[in-house]
Formats: C-alpha cells, sequence, structure tokens
C-alpha cells in the first residue's frame, strides 16, 4: 500500500513532456511580476511607458531562453526522457540559471530606472530547493491543464469528424437515391412509355375519325413526355457534367423555375473546368437555394453568380428579391441539411444574409 502511494506520489512529479509556450508565459510571470512595483512608482506618461517597455524587455530574454532551451531538450535530448532523476536534475539546472539571471536583471533596472531590490535572492539550499518545488509543481500543472485542453480538443475533434462522415453518408445516400431513381425512368419508364406508344400506333386509323384524333394526340403526348419531360427529370436528378456543362444543366434545372420567377445566371470559364464532383456540388447547392427562394419566398427575382478566382478559391452566391427574414427565424430543414452536408465536403463555408423587406442572400465559399 506504502509502495503504491509512494509510485503514484512520484507519478505526479513527473517526467512531463516540456510546452515551450507555457514555460515562456510561466517564467515571464515570474521575472514581469518581480519588477512590476517599478512601473508604478514612475511618474505618469513617457517615463512610466518607457520603464514597463523595459522590464517587459528584460522579462522576456530570460523567458525566451528557458523556453528555447525547453525545445532543445525535447528535440536532442540523448538521454531517456522517462528517467524522473535525470527531469529533475532537467528542471534543476534551469532552476539553477534563475540565479544567475537576477543579479544582472536587477543590475540592468538600476542602471536603466534607478531601481534596487531590497529582497535580492542568493543562491542557498532552503532558497533553491523550494524554487525547484515550485517549478517542478508548475510543470506538473502545465501538463494537467494542457491534457484536460488536449482530450477535449480530440473530443471535439471526433465530434466534428463524425458529423462529417454523416453528412458524407448522407450525401452518398441522396445520391445513390437520385441515381437509382434515375436509372428506374431511363430504364423502366421510358420503355414503358415507348412500348405504349407503339402499341397505340398499331390500332391507330383501324376506328373512327374522332377515335383515331385522341389516339394520335396520346401518341404525340407520350412522345413529348418521352423525348423532353422524362429527359429533363432525369437530367436534373443525375446530371452528367462529363458530357454538359454547369450552365446547362442549370438551365435545364432552372426552366421550371422561369415560369414563376426572373433567374439570371452568371458562371465564369474557370468554375465550368473544375472537376465533375465540384460542379455537382456546386448544382446540389444552387437546386436547394432555388427551391427556398420559391417556396418561402416567393421570389420574383433570383440572381445566382458562381466564379473561381485565379487561387482556386469558388464563390456560389445566391440572391433573391423575396420578402426576407430575420437570421434568428432561418429554419433548417432537408435542403439545409443537404446544403450544409455539400458545404462540409467541399471543405467550404456558409453565409447568410436575410433580413425583413431585403431578400435572401446565400453565399458558399471553398477552396480548389
Amino acid at each position: 500500500m506504502i509502495t503504491s502511494r509512494v509510485k503514484k506520489l512520484v507519478g505526479l512529479i513527473g517526467p512531463y513532456p516540456y510546452n515551450p509556450y507555457l514555460i515562456f508565459l510561466f517564467f515571464f510571470a515570474i521575472f514581469f511580476v518581480r519588477s512590476i512595483s517599478q512601473i508604478a512608482l514612475m511618474p505618469v506618461g513617457p517615463q512610466r511607458w518607457r520603464a514597463a517597455a523595459i522590464i517587459i524587455l528584460i522579462s522576456a530574454i530570460p523567458s525566451g531562453f528557458y523556453a528555447i532551451g525547453a525545445l532543445l531538450i525535447s528535440k536532442y535530448r540523448f538521454w531517456s526522457s522517462r528517467s524522473i532523476i535525470l527531469y529533475v536534475l532537467e528542471v534543476a539546472f534551469f532552476v539553477n540559471l534563475n540565479f544567475y539571471f537576477f543579479p544582472h536583471i536587477d543590475a540592468f533596472l538600476k542602471m536603466q530606472l534607478g531601481y534596487s531590490n531590497q529582497t535580492l535572492i542568493t543562491l542557498n539550499s532552503n532558497i533553491f530547493g523550494a524554487s525547484l518545488v515550485l517549478c517542478l509543481f508548475a510543470l506538473a500543472l502545465m501538463h494537467q491543464g494542457e491534457r484536460k485542453v488536449s482530450e477535449r480538443l480530440a473530443r471535439v475533434t471526433s465530434l466534428v469528424e463524425k458529423l462529417e462522415n454523416e453528412r458524407a453518408e448522407l450525401i452518398r445516400y441522396d445520391e445513390s437515391l437520385r441515381q437509382n431513381t434515375s436509372q428506374f425512368l431511363h430504364d423502366r419508364v421510358q420503355s414503358d412509355l415507348m412500348v405504349v406508344g407503339m402499341n397505340l400506333k398499331s390500332i391507330s386509323g383501324h376506328s373512327s375519325v374522332q377515335v383515331n384524333e385522341v389516339i394520335e394526340s396520346a401518341i404525340t403526348h407520350l412522345e413529348s413526355t418521352r423525348a423532353q419531360d422524362l429527359k429533363n427529370l432525369i437530367q436534373e436528378l443525375t446530371p452528367n457534367f462529363d458530357a454538359n456543362s454547369l450552365t446547362s444543366a442549370l438551365d435545364t434545372l432552372l426552366e421550371q423555375y422561369r415560369k414563376n420567377m426572373g433567374v439570371t445566371v452568371s458562371i465564369d470559364l474557370l468554375t465550368e473546368g473544375l472537376d465533375s464532383d465540384i460542379k455537382l456540388g456546386i448544382y446540389r447547392i444552387i437546386e436547394q437555394a432555388i427551391l427556398n427562394s420559391l417556396v418561402h419566398g416567393p421570389a420574383l427575382k433570383v440572381q445566382i453568380d458562381v466564379s473561381t478566382n485565379s487561387s482556386g478559391v469558388t464563390k456560389v452566391i445566391v440572391s433573391d428579391d423575396g420578402p426576407g427574414t430575420t437570421i434568428e427565424k432561418v429554419a433548417p430543414g432537408v435542403g439545409s441539411v443537404i446544403t450544409d452536408s455539400w458545404v462540409g465536403i467541399l471543405k467550404g463555408k456558409r453565409i447568410i444574409n436575410t433580413s425583413p423587406g431585403f431578400g435572401y442572400r446565400l453565399e458558399v465559399v471553398f477552396p480548389l
């Protein structure tokens, strides 16, 4: 029992990895607090500012030395980093340097500011031991705090990765469903319409004039549906960017919306040269945005601008003249989930601007 407690106590001492940034801040605080009273003794104005600058500088120099030393030891240490004895010796070496720095700092401050420290620390076993214990304790606290922050960051990172995976899975499922529906329409529905049309043609001319006219009208309607409406629907579900441009795919998508609102589209050449998967993401974002403008507006005019600069940064802007609302009232729905999922896949960011009477503006920016 006693042995286990001793081991636990020794384990609390260390060894711990050195964090140069925290070590710099720790020693900077020690040196700065030791001389901060001199700032208050200076007259208000330039002299006080000068004293503060000198003390900050003289505190930063040894603190930077400790931080660099910790970094070099961590990187080039050729002895064991798990030995508690060697770890204590490392810390003791740097603690001992304090008794070298303090007199030089005091002499410099006395020369610059007339400062005289009446509590000059001299090296003796008691002061050295207390300083060593303080540094070991401070390093332990630094490590514990850093570890807690790291654990929280790890949990947050895990949650972010989980969310990204779920969004990617949602997009895969959505695209798979669209692909299957498109395939069904192409292979089954289109062929069934063709067969029905052929059967109607086979009986055309064998009935009365009125019946033949109805049959011919039905055949024409079926052919129009199969050749145009069904083709457009398939293209909307699964646009083929290897064969068609983003502009033409959007024109097909927006044809149905232009019956109710004015829609203008501007897409530059650099965007048209992007990978087909990226263009699919842009297409889906615009698809959800234009649906939002129709359903939640309704808007009379919609402007779509897609541009890519020479650095590979693409910007998608969809703005309308709808009634608008407050940001707080923008409720998430299926469309926004799909949009956010694509924004996440594209490693971009989404910005929404809306206010009552000033329409709705969606901006998505993502790198190449």
